[in-house]
């Protein structure tokens, strides 16, 4: 409910205004308590009672119906909204009794999402608790994560193609999980910070940069997700001795992308927006470089050729996707 006060003038020079009594009732403020203030990106000014000490935000609690889901991927997409939604309490409730499909879908939500645990289960409901401490994980964090894992996925893909062994990548869809599973719990990081304030206040953090990380999070896994395409791909050319050159050509102007990739993140790390001008331009360059790739592709036949052209269209992406990421970088640079 608003509440409008007009501004009072005390001592000659200091403005004042009154807080409503039911809000500084229910924080625990009483005469002489301090209180922080805050200004906030958009001109306003958020005040922070001084006595609360460190608690979260009252936990949320969401209901799902057990009963009226029939489909299991539905069930599994409600699951992850209500995590990404920054939920601490998931529960799966059932009149008439939970079936094995709602037991099963929610264990292996549980094992698929970071934090969260089973805390109560029987024939009629589930209760899925998140154990994270919120005020001690940093989205930046998790973006840095993201980016090691990432690198790595992209570099053994290479290394597999440039020494013909397909045994390094065999792990590939597990690597990409475990990125989607950061992807998700930044989104969730994100959605929780906007609903209390206080814990990007507590983590020094401003709540735009804490909203960009999901841009970026978002970037690293489209990354991810065509790294497995290169996996998936690379294996028609492994087996081909006739692609050798094209091979070669591929691994040197893939290595430079990663590196491209790597350092456009650092980049948005340091916000330096010097270093993520270096980074567009380098990235054209490989732009031109991936066509280069695509027009070799088109000489060769058969399976090979259509593996080929969908590796460097993959190199061409990653290069465009770390272009973006460096153009992000000077924009928060310039706040």
């Amino acid at each position: 409910m608003t509440d409008i006060r007009r501004i009072q003038i005390t001592g000659g020079s200091s403005y004042m205004i009154t807080l409503p009594k039911e809000w500084a009732e229910s924080s625990g403020l009483k005469k002489n308590d301090p209180v922080t203030l805050m200004p906030q990106a958009d001109g306003s000014l958020a005040i922070f009672p001084n006595n609360i000490k460190g608690d979260a935000a009252p936990d949320t609690v969401k209901t799902i119906d057990g009963d009226s889901v029939t489909d299991r991927v539905f069930l599994y997409r409600q699951l992850v909204g209500a995590y990404i939604a920054g939920h601490g309490t998931i529960e799966i409730r059932s009149e008439y009794g939970l079936s094995s499909m709602v037991t099963n879908v929610a264990s292996s939500f549980v094992q698929t999402a970071i934090g969260l645990v089973i805390i109560e289960e029987d024939e009629t409901h589930i209760i899925i608790r998140d154990l994270i401490n919120q005020d001690g994980v940093k989205p930046i964090k998790s973006i840095e994560r993201m980016k090691i894992l990432v690198r790595n996925m992209l570099n053994d893909v290479l290394t597999a193609l440039d020494e013909k062994d397909a045994s390094l990548i065999t792990d590939i869809d597990q690597r990409d999980r475990e990125v989607d599973r950061l992807n998700w719990l930044i989104s969730r990081q994100i959605n929780i910070h906007l609903r209390d304030v206080s814990i990007s206040r507590k983590q020094g953090a401003d709540l735009c940069s804490v909203a960009r990380c999901g841009h970026i999070s978002k970037t690293l896994e489209r990354i991810g997700d065509h790294a497995v395409v290169l996996a998936k791909e690379l294996r028609s050319l492994i087996d081909d001795d006739r692609t050798n050159r094209l091979d070669t050509e591929i691994v040197r102007t893939g290595r430079d992308v990663v590196s491209l990739f790597s350092e456009s993140v650092t980049t948005w790390i340091s916000k330096d927006m010097m270093r993520a001008n270096d980074c567009i331009t380098s990235g054209e360059r490989l732009v031109e470089r991936s066509s280069e790739l695509s027009k070799m592709a088109h000489k060769l036949e058969g399976p090979s050729a259509i593996a080929a052209d969908a590796i460097s269209r993959s190199v061409r992406r990653v290069a465009e996707y770390s272009m973006d990421i460096a153009e992000m970088t000077i924009n928060s640079a310039m706040d």
